[in-house]
């Protein structure tokens, strides 16, 4: 059931967007023939009830048809530029003979502890349903009853032609019936009215708007939480019986305006019995009517048709689902899982799956300088630094058929220290083609720096307290210090040799600009060559159990003093 209420949201959304454009040009169109801004609505009824649309460039749709998923949307858009994470992730791949991977979406695993929005998205999706099931199911029912007491209500007409009859009780006529619909008159109606009237309902009757209203209802019972389509129904309704005005005006000829709207007038100052069952025919709207019968003047056929040709390749517009834009984004998720894939293995140091992924095996072993093989099997063979969190950003290649991904491994050792591997893939047809790896190692200029720590505009580095790194650092000094050796950790004490280490810079001189209570401060670093960076730094004070800044008088057993990058201040600065 979800996956059909999330099939719904969709096309409501998408109807939405039809209904706001179809307003636009019925303004437009509020001096024209009123049968075009009818016509209009047809693209909203096939956009509210029909589940699926041809695809092509000439759209005219600018929403995602399927932007609500049935289950929590992964974020993929516009890939590049864009900077993707992955620590902690499992990803669902199937290896091909071909050296492809197809790989899907990602999702969080529950052991990296991100399962629960998932979990609640999907109760709120079901939820929903729900919700949605029982408004649909009251308003049939509701249509349901009233049908059949109207239907009781009309027995006792008395038939006066083939398609007509009088009803007592009725104040207005209407057209009610689905297969062999008939017109229902009030008993009173005066000769020259019952022309009037006769003429009117019989137009709709030809046009079959009895059953376009019905099947519009049906989608209002359908799509009952847009208001949206609720305005639509109101305003198509409008359009339907101003456009049957006109029909019979263009028949009867334009002298009859006056006496017609006097008629018109008069029953509706009478009231209505139609309105008690939304499948009935009744009249209503009178005045705009009226004002629209008085300004009516015969059209030419010329400027007619030009209209209706251009409004029917409008409507042809928003019935068309994008093409290039659902092709792209299908694209776009593929990249998006080929990387994730690859940096995954690359990680888990899988050389199996990282083999399969290039055009060749020739190709991997050249690119990667890391590959091995032992008894038919690929591996890295090493055991440290090595690779734990990515983090990467796609563009577009040289050609159309080729795509590039830079991607920054965070590599560390169990000191603990971190550096930065970064890898550039060119890709084809979701094939490896090439690959360069650098070893960001030795950090000796800005340009090397932001190389390595700059990605997509944001400052990127791991978090270590996240990563429990803190905890390490201090169970090393504490043994250290019981065994009596030279504290290997020094340099996280103050902020100036801290940012050195972390960040892996040489070759320059670092300097302390402001230290805020031993608690923040912000460190230059000027490199050999005269370019430099600025780092704000923060004290972490550990309790054995709880890392955490400065703490009131009385708070925290401070053990010892560790200076790290204060990640959040630093990406604020960014470029």
């Amino acid at each position: 059931m979800t996956a059909v209420f999330v099939r719904i949201l969709n096309m409501s959304l998408t109807a939405g967007y039809c209904i706001v454009a179809v307003i636009v040009l019925r303004l437009l169109l509020r001096k024209q023939a009123k049968i075009l801004s009818y016509l209009l609505w047809s693209v909203v009824l096939f956009r509210l009830l029909v589940p699926f649309s041809i695809t092509s460039s000439y759209s005219l749709l600018r929403i995602d048809p399927a932007v609500v998923s049935q289950e929590r949307n992964a974020g993929v858009g516009e890939t590049a530029g864009t900077v993707w994470h992955g620590k902690g992730y499992t990803f669902d791949e199937t290896a091909q003979e071909t050296g492809t991977v197809e790989a899907l979406p990602f999702a969080p695993s529950a052991e990296a502890g991100t399962g629960k929005p998932e979990a609640v998205w999907e109760r709120t999706v079901l939820a929903g349903a729900w919700v949605w099931l029982a408004g649909m199911v009251i308003l049939l029912g509701y249509s349901l009853w009233s049908a059949m007491r109207f239907r009781k209500f009309l027995a006792d007409a008395v038939s006066v032609s083939e398609d007509c009859y009088e009803a007592a009780g009725i104040s207005t006529p209407f057209v009610f019936g689905i297969i062999r619909p008939k017109i229902y008159l009030p008993t009173h109606l005066q000769p020259e009215e019952r022309q009037y009237v006769l003429a009117h309902e019989r137009i709709h009757i030809a046009r079959k708007d009895y059953l376009v209203k019905l099947i519009s209802w049906g989608a209002v019972c359908l799509h009952w939480f847009n208001p949206l389509v609720w305005l639509a129904f109101v305003l198509m309704e409008r359009d339907m019986e101003m456009s049957c005005d006109e029909a019979v005006l263009r028949r009867m000829g334009e002298d009859v305006k006056e006496a017609y709207s006097l008629a018109l007038l008069q029953l509706a100052s009478e009231g209505s019995a139609a309105g008690s069952s939304p499948i009935a025919f009744g009249e209503g709207n009178v005045r705009r009517r009226i004002q629209n019968i008085l300004s009516w003047h015969k059209r030419r056929i010329v400027t007619v048709v030009s209209l209706a040709a251009l409004l029917g390749a409008l409507v042809i517009g928003l019935a068309l689902n994008p093409a290039d834009r659902s092709q792209k984004e299908a694209e776009e998720q593929l990249r998006l899982g080929f990387v994730h894939a690859y940096a995954n293995a690359f990680c888990e140091r899988d050389g199996n799956t990282l083999v399969e992924m290039y055009q060749n095996k020739w190709r991997a072993y050249k690119s990667l300088p890391l590959l091995d093989q032992e008894d038919g099997e690929y591996t890295f063979g090493f055991s440290s630094p090595w690779p734990d969190e990515f983090r990467f950003v796609l563009s577009d290649g040289e050609s159309e058929e080729e795509w590039r991904a830079e991607i920054w491994y965070y590599a560390w050792t169990s000191d603990p220290h971190v550096t930065v591997w970064k890898e550039d893939i060119r890709i084809v047809q979701h094939q490896v083609i090439s690959s360069g790896f650098r070893y960001l190692d030795n950090i000796s200029s800005k340009a090397e720096f932001e190389e390595a720590y700059l990605i997509g505009g944001e400052y990127q580095f791991t978090d270590y307290v996240e990563r429990g790194f803190v905890e390490g650092i201090l169970a090393q000094t504490a043994y250290d210090k019981e065994n009596g050796d030279a504290d290997r950790n020094a340099v996280y004490r103050n902020p100036d040799t801290a940012a050195t280490w972390i960040f892996n810079l040489e070759g320059g001189q670092c300097e302390t600009l402001s230290n805020v209570s031993g608690m923040q401060a912000t460190v230059e670093y000027t490199f050999a060559d005269g370019s430099s960076v600025q780092i704000p730094m923060y004290n972490v004070r550990y309790d054995g159990t709880t890392i955490a800044a400065e703490q009131p008088e009385g708070g925290l057993q401070i053990a010892e003093d560790v200076w790290l990058p204060d990640l959040h201040v630093w990406n604020a600065k960014a470029p």
